[in-house]
């Protein structure tokens, strides 16, 4: 059913764009520092973009897929769980990847 809706409204996500989608839970861990739980809905999100997850900056450092193995690259409709913000997002926040860490640190 879902499949279906999506071709009859012709819903597409370009990988070959910055990423962006969806924060879907966080937490701050005492040994990695703020880790967030993100699902990409459009782009692909590398190792070291820096993005914007609500009020948060950050690049990222380590990606996890949900094998626990690191990966380097999240494309649509992939969960990943990355490292590197400043602060712990809020789940439901959506987060965008930027080309400039200063650009990102004067838009939040």
């Amino acid at each position: 059913m879902v499949t279906l809706v999506a071709e009859m409204k012709e819903l597409k996500a370009n990988p070959d764009r910055a990423a962006k989608g969806t924060v879907i839970e966080a937490r701050l861990d005492k040994g990695r520092g703020p880790i967030a739980t993100v699902l990409v809905q459009n782009g692909t999100l590398h190792k070291g973009d820096t993005i914007i997850a609500g009020t948060c900056v950050g690049r990222v450092r380590v990606m996890t897929n949900d094998k626990g193995e690191r990966v380097t690259e999240a494309g649509p409709s992939v969960p990943v769980e990355i490292t590197g913000l400043d602060e712990v997002p809020v789940g439901g926040d959506i987060f965008d990847a930027v080309s400039d860490e200063r650009l990102a640190r004067t838009l939040v």
